[in-house]
């Protein structure tokens, strides 16, 4: 009996201890479906199905990245807003560009990026293909997020992924601010990214978020969130453990790809090595060199390299790993012409740079070692920049600030991506066969680049280098410098959300229309249209320019575009009649001038569909029935009696019986 007693004491015991922790499960489990079955919206998928203008796309999330970062940091990055296709047809050929800042296209915000200048380059190249290229760029994020990312990519049915990433490998998700658990076990990192997807989380961590924002705005600032003021000394444990894991994750991503049969083109990274580093030791072997480092840069202008060369150099040699020794020996070895030596020590100071928010050299390393490993198509950034600079560094001229490439910088990292997928055969030249045409050049206008994001690139630049870890915004002279107040506003109005992007390229288009600024105009509406080949609005207002400036082919191809994109829109179908009308094409412009008469018909539009009258008038006069036009123009001035062109139409009229 004392046995049995004992045994059955035991078994109440765990008994008593499993049952809190099974209910405990089944609540949440509970919890966790009445969430899914009562607020859907909680849900962040990659993409979700929507339909505008009766086609069917899929719409990127821009918030999908919150899942990827914990609940206290506020300043969270997004995606480009973007649509796919959810129809893929033969024609199309979808290009995935997944990276960080750069591949984003920071400070731009649509159309200088490598994605957008890509796919301006492609439909160049192959006019008779659907080409779609999504951004899938974000800042802030890294491999980590990459690799988790890639794996829901292939449900888009890519035919070809870019990649750009390195420079956020430390202060990224899961970087050196990893905690213990996911330092030890890396493994735990995408069950982490998992978890968050569970709505239950997702309450948790909103309402979280929610409490963060009460924090000061000068506290919501990303570089500082992300990196939380962290030092990372290259050669650290710290350090060593993030490059592992990039080289881990890339290989992965390389694997992914290959496994789903999808093509993948990888770039190393590159930065302003001209760039001073942000921070570094002013204790050099325990000496104190504060006031020796704050007059080094005056000390530098003056021209004076000898002396400063004499007062640097015993402390390199004491202390190689210093940023700030290293970055100025650079600069004046490169003052005196010994670029070789000079780079060396540029890149040391970028390695050693205490605030890793340039990839040190043995990202590249990583990146490049990973693509010959696995076979994968690898692009060099950093060489193609190199070459671009007289002393073999770097620097302002094809950046903005310490890595992001200015437009000609991105246009020329495109032309990379381009020029290995013409190589590689993934697309190629269409007909005539074998004849490829020249790239597009480097030009707002043969790019599509509006004014709007020249001058919000100008402003996002002032706003970042204004802000910690930043010493002073930076000087930017450009379009802004030159804009009057109107437009200044409009860009403000972007930049900080009072106004939505398209809005702003409408109004900025509109205001160079009215002060016969062609160019910028009608760059401005096919950049809309390049982002949206199905935007019959910006369409139609390109074909009002290029009408209003004697351009009739040009105005009729658009108007033709607009009608193909959206056959029920009444007014291209009216103003490419006119056109038509006057270029004696009497029997299309009446077909056109009916399709619109059956779209308005009971509709309260007096004045549009007199003009389908006044069209129709005018097209039968012309073949010669002139009692028929009569009562037609008749019919447009009692919708409208003060319409002028009707009025003219009828005194000319009158004089035929």
């Amino acid at each position: 009996m004392i046995a049995a007693n004992g045994i059955t004491s035991r078994k109440k015991l765990i008994f008593f201890s499993i049952a809190p922790l099974a209910l405990l499960c089944a609540l949440l489990t509970l919890t966790e479906i009445a969430l899914r079955v009562f607020a859907p919206a909680l849900r962040n998928p990659l993409v979700s199905p929507v339909t505008r203008d009766s086609i069917d796309w899929y719409l990127i999330n821009r918030g999908y990245l919150q899942k990827y970062f914990p609940a206290t940091v506020t300043a969270l990055p997004e995606f480009k807003p973007a649509l796919v296709k959810q129809r893929k047809t033969v024609r199309t050929f979808r290009v995935l560009c997944v990276g960080e800042s750069s591949m984003f296209g920071t400070p731009y915000a649509m159309d200088a990026t490598i994605p957008a200048i890509l796919r301006k380059q492609l439909r160049h190249l192959r006019p008779d293909r659907d080409i779609e290229v999504v951004n899938l760029g974000a800042a802030a994020v890294n491999s980590n997020v990459l690799l988790d990312i890639t794996e829901h990519l292939f449900d888009l049915q890519p035919d070809l992924i870019l990649l750009y990433v390195g420079h956020n490998e430390f202060y990224g998700p899961d970087g050196v601010g990893a905690s213990f658990l996911e330092r030890h076990m890396p493994f735990t990192i995408p069950l982490k990214y998992s978890a968050r997807d569970l709505l239950l989380v997702r309450v948790m961590q909103n309402f979280l978020r929610q409490l963060s924002h009460g924090s000061p705005e000068g506290e919501r600032n990303m570089m500082r969130q992300v990196s939380e003021n962290s030092y990372v000394r290259l050669g650290s444990s710290g350090a060593e453990r993030v490059i592992r894991l990039l080289e881990s994750n890339l290989t992965r991503i390389a694997g992914l790809c290959r496994s789903n049969g999808v093509p993948l083109i990888v770039s190393d990274v590159t930065s302003n090595l001209l760039f001073p580093p942000f921070a570094f030791d002013s204790v050099v072997a325990g000496r104190d060199c504060g006031k020796l480092f704050a007059s080094v840069p005056a000390m530098f202008d003056t021209g004076n390299p000898g002396a400063l060369l004499a007062a640097l150099s015993p402390l390199f040699t004491e202390d190689s790993s210093n940023a700030f020794v290293a970055y100025w020996l650079g600069r004046i070895f490169l003052a005196r012409g010994d670029n070789r030596r000079g780079r060396e020590l540029l890149e040391r100071a970028r390695d050693n740079d205490l605030l890793k928010f340039r990839a040190p050299g043995e990202t590249n390393a990583v990146i490049r070692n990973v693509c010959r490993t696995n076979s994968v198509p690898l692009v060099s950034s950093d060489s193609l920049f190199l070459s671009f600079s007289p002393s073999g560094v770097p620097g302002d001229e094809l950046f903005w600030e310490h890595l992001h490439p200015n437009a000609r910088g991105y246009y020329e990292i495109a032309g990379l991506f381009l020029q290995q997928i013409i190589q590689l055969g993934i697309i190629r030249p269409g007909p005539p066969v074998g004849l490829c045409p020249e790239p597009l050049p480097f030009n707002s206008d043969s790019l599509s680049i509006p004014w709007l994001d020249h001058a919000y690139a100008e402003i996002s630049v002032r706003s970042l280098t204004a802000r910690w870890p930043f010493r002073g915004s930076r000087a930017v002279q450009g379009v802004l410098d030159t804009a009057d107040s109107f437009l200044r506003q409009i860009a403000t109005d972007v930049y900080t959300h009072a106004l939505g992007w398209d809005e702003g390229c409408y109004r900025t288009a509109a205001y160079f229309g009215s002060k016969g600024a062609y160019l910028n105009a009608r760059t401005t509406y096919e950049s809309l249209i390049e982002e949206n080949p199905y935007d019959y609005r910006a369409l139609y207002m390109l074909g009002n320019l290029e009408k209003q400036n004697a351009h009739g082919a040009g105005a009729a191809a658009a108007y033709r575009r607009a009608i193909a994109a959206n056959p029920r829109f009444e007014l291209p179908r009216i103003d490419l009649a006119l056109l038509e009308i006057n270029a004696g094409e009497y029997d299309d412009a009446i077909r056109q001038l009916r399709t619109a008469d059956s779209l308005t018909t009971g509709k309260d539009l007096p004045l549009v569909r007199a003009s389908i009258f006044y069209g129709l008038s005018a097209s039968y006069a012309n073949k010669g029935d002139f009692a028929g036009a009569r009562l037609l123009v008749r019919e447009a001035l009692r919708l409208a009696p003060s319409y002028g062109p009707a009025q003219v139409l009828m005194s000319e009229l009158a004089r035929h019986k």
